[in-house]
Formats: C-alpha cells, sequence, structure tokens
C-alpha cells in the first residue's frame, strides 16, 4: 500500500483549524449534484471515480493533525468508494431533500475529504451528488472533477476517446511554490502592497439582529438576487459604455449598499479569486484560491460611477499580487473578513452547457441538480452567477446574526441601489432612495391617515 505525506497550504491550514471549531458543521462542503436520466452501470461508475482520484490526489487525500500542525497523508485510489443509495419511492422533492442532505454531512478531515453519492431511484433515474471539503476544492474544481469522472466513464463505456495520463506534478509542488513566493521580493512587494491597501480599515459590518456569539458560528441560509433580462442587458451596456466589468458595477453597487444599510464609511470586503497560475493547475483539483481585500470608501459626494471605477482599479492591480496569502495578513486580531463577493462565470466553467441546462456527460443525459450549500462561511458571502441570460446573486448569511426579513431587505436595497446606478451613474450614493417613488409615495399616505 502506497502512502505518502504532505504539507498544507497557508488557505488550507486556516480551513482547517475552522473544521476543529466546529467539525459538524458543513458550511465549507462544496457540492454538485447531476440528475441523470439515462441506465449508470455502477461498476464502470466506480471505476471512473478511482480513475478519478488517482488523476487528482487531494480526493484521495487525507488531513490529520499531529503536534507540529496538520499533514496529508495520500491514500490508495481504490479505497475511495461509490455511495450508492436506493431511493425507489422517492419523489422529485424527496430526492431533492435527500441529495442536500448528502451534501451537508460533516467530514472527517482524517478520513477524507471527498465523496461521491448516488442516489438510484430507478435504473435510468439517479442523481450523483459529488461533495468535496473546501480545503480540497473550489468552485471551479468541482466542476472539473465532474466533467473528468464522466470523461473516465464515457471512455469505459466506448463514448469518448481515452483521458491522457495524469501530470506528474503534485499538491507538494503547489505548497512549495507559495512559500518561495512568500519569502521572495515579489512576496515583500506584494505583502506591503496590501498593507497599504488595508490600512486604517476593518471588515465591512452590517447591524445584526442579535450579539454576536463569543466564538464564531457557521449556521447559515440563502436568499437569491434575480437581474429582469432588461436590467442584465442595460448593466453589461453600462459597463461596456464606461470601461467596466459587469461584476465591477456590481461589486460597487454592493460596497454601496453595505454602506447605506449600516457599514461604516470604510470598510474591506474580502473577493475570492483563483490562484490557478500554471498550466497544470488550470485543470487539477484543488484548493486554489485567495481573496483580496477590495477597499470601500465613502465621502458624502461618493458616487456610484466613482465607486465602480474604484473597485475596478482596485480588482486590476490586486490580481497582480494575488500570489500573496491572505491569511498572512495581520487584522490586528479581528478577521481582515466578515462579508465577501465573488464572480462565478458560467461560459468559463469545465461542463460547458451544464449550468444552463441539460447536456451530455459521458454518453449519459444529464442535469444541474441546484442544492444549497456553503452557508454560513461569514457573516454574508455573496456568489454572483453570470451566464449568457442573466446575472444572479447568492446571498449565504450567518443566521445566528441575521433574520431572513434582514437580508430580504438588504437584498431588496441592493436591488434597488443597482436601478438607481444604471439610471443615473453619476448620482451620489449618499442621495440614492432607497425605494421606489410609487412606494414612498405609498408609505408617505399611510403615515398621513388618521
Amino acid at each position: 500500500m502506497h502512502v505518502s505525506t504532505g504539507q498544507l497550504s497557508l488557505g488550507q491550514e486556516g480551513l482547517w483549524l475552522t473544521h476543529q471549531l466546529d467539525p459538524d458543521s458543513s458550511a465549507y462542503n462544496v457540492v454538485l449534484a447531476v440528475r441523470l436520466r439515462d441506465r449508470v452501470r455502477t461498476d464502470v461508475l466506480q471505476e471512473a471515480l478511482t480513475a478519478l482520484v488517482l488523476r487528482h490526489e487531494l480526493l484521495r487525500s487525507r488531513f490529520p493533525g499531529t503536534e507540529e500542525g496538520p499533514i496529508r497523508v495520500t491514500r490508495p485510489a481504490d479505497t475511495v468508494r461509490l455511495d450508492v443509495r436506493e431511493t425507489p419511492d422517492a419523489d422529485d422533492g424527496a430526492l431533492f431533500d435527500l441529495a442536500r442532505r448528502a451534501g451537508e454531512e460533516p467530514f472527517r478531515l482524517e478520513q477524507g475529504a471527498f465523496r461521491a453519492v448516488l442516489l438510484r431511484r430507478a435504473p435510468d433515474d439517479a442523481l450523483l451528488v459529488t461533495v468535496t471539503h473546501h480545503l480540497v476544492s473550489d468552485a471551479t474544481s468541482q466542476w472539473l472533477l465532474v466533467r473528468d469522472l464522466f470523461d473516465e466513464y464515457g471512455a469505459r463505456t466506448g463514448q469518448q476517446p481515452p483521458l491522457p495520463p495524469p501530470a506528474e506534478a503534485g499538491w507538494d509542488e503547489q505548497v512549495r511554490a507559495e512559500r518561495e513566493f512568500v519569502d521572495s521580493p515579489r512576496g515583500a512587494r506584494a505583502a506591503a502592497y496590501w498593507r497599504e491597501v488595508c490600512e486604517g480599515l476593518g471588515p465591512a459590518t452590517l447591524p445584526t439582529d442579535r450579539p454576536r456569539p463569543p466564538q464564531r458560528t457557521l449556521n447559515g441560509a440563502t436568499v437569491e438576487l434575480v437581474l429582469a433580462d432588461s436590467t442584465a442587458a442595460r448593466l453589461s451596456e453600462a459597463a461596456a459604455r464606461h470601461a467596466l466589468t459587469p461584476f465591477a458595477w456590481l461589486l460597487g453597487t454592493f460596497q454601496a449598499a453595505l454602506y447605506r444599510a449600516g457599514a461604516p464609511d470604510g470598510f474591506l470586503v474580502g473577493c475570492p479569486v483563483t490562484t490557478r497560475f500554471t498550466p497544470r493547475s488550470r485543470q487539477a483539483v484543488g484548493y486554489y484560491v485567495n481573496a483580496l481585500p477590495v477597499a470601500a470608501r465613502f465621502a458624502p459626494g461618493t458616487s456610484f460611477l466613482e465607486t465602480a471605477e474604484a473597485v475596478q482599479r482596485q480588482l486590476r492591480t490586486g490580481l497582480a499580487h494575488a500570489r500573496y496569502p491572505v491569511e498572512l495578513l495581520d487584522g490586528g486580531g479581528v478577521p481582515l473578513f466578515r462579508i465577501a463577493c465573488t464572480l462565478v462565470a458560467a461560459d468559463r466553467l469545465p461542463v460547458p452547457g451544464l449550468y444552463e441546462g441539460p447536456v451530455r456527460l459521458g454518453g449519459l443525459r444529464a442535469e444541474l441538480c441546484d442544492v444549497p450549500q456553503q452557508e454560513g462561511q461569514l457573516d454574508l458571502t455573496v456568489e454572483v452567477l453570470q451566464d449568457s441570460r442573466e446575472f444572479k446573486a447568492v446571498l449565504r448569511y450567518n443566521t445566528d446574526l441575521f433574520d431572513a426579513a434582514t437580508m430580504l431587505r438588504f437584498r431588496d436595497v441592493w436591488h434597488r441601489l443597482v436601478d438607481v446606478s444604471l439610471d443615473a451613474p453619476g448620482t451620489k450614493v449618499a442621495d440614492a432612495a432607497l425605494v421606489v417613488p410609487d412606494d414612498l409615495d405609498f408609505l408617505l399616505a399611510l403615515g398621513s391617515t388618521s
């Protein structure tokens, strides 16, 4: 039995420590569920799963603690087994609930950080749930592993050509490169840059419905904001007109919504970005993520356009320093971020078309099943999903701090400010009305009723 040990990246060490504080939490479980409408050969799917974890070593790694800290131990690929659960009596609602619960089952990191569960309702009707702990995966990785799993399946059933052999370099190389960068002159310049960005600023916060618990909790829920097609088109047009990206515009309005909802006039928001800087890493499953600190500074005259332009400048410059691990930045005993916002572009995901509708994977008809996940990691995390048709924001919040009604009001404030910014980008953030005129007239009329 071949077993090897290795180190964790700084980001992984932080996630491992967070897991130790609440090992029964599923807040850092990354889930991708796929409904399969053809007969699935479970023996072949197991072979494909073994080939998958042989290709991506973090999927066959476990993370025990030692006196010196956590280590990574790889195990044989054939020890990762497909979990087949028969669900013949489940209707669609029950099947969805079973998928959600499969995604929420906590990991024991000393045993592993990846599982695949096949919920089989009939020979030609099943739901495959792939679950990783964030320590071994990220948003792109989850799609990569599904792509590679079904490519391996298709190769074994004659539907696709065999995959090329996996690259030799492994995760230890990524860890070494990170530490060499930190100790290099470029790392020192990046550290100085981030210290300047963060100077004098604390994490963005919102007024909470309940006092913050003395120990961080990971309980969460989700609300969504979907922009109408007409609004999405206006957003793309306005951003292009001002040489901005739509995400910079949305992040700027998000900062404005935080400010108008009670955040201070200067704060930091985390913006997770990829650290896939090499050809091999772009095809590998792993924790290739760093969070860029994005500063917001509001004065009485700050406009929506100025806010979006400041975001764009920071993202462009910050990406040049994205190799520097955010875990090394000193927040003075306070977390650097309590709120984060990131972009997921559907057209860049490794499984084309799956986000938007049914596709064929490994010769099987497949459709995405969007189950709730990753709720409660911070006070608030926002994932902006962009595809060819729409912009959708998924707001995941900590339920020990906020009521659902509070998050719905915040979502509506953000939506309102997006509309205001598109109508008149030069509007001062501090002057923007938070309700539409018709609603304001209605509220004033209520107030004048005897």
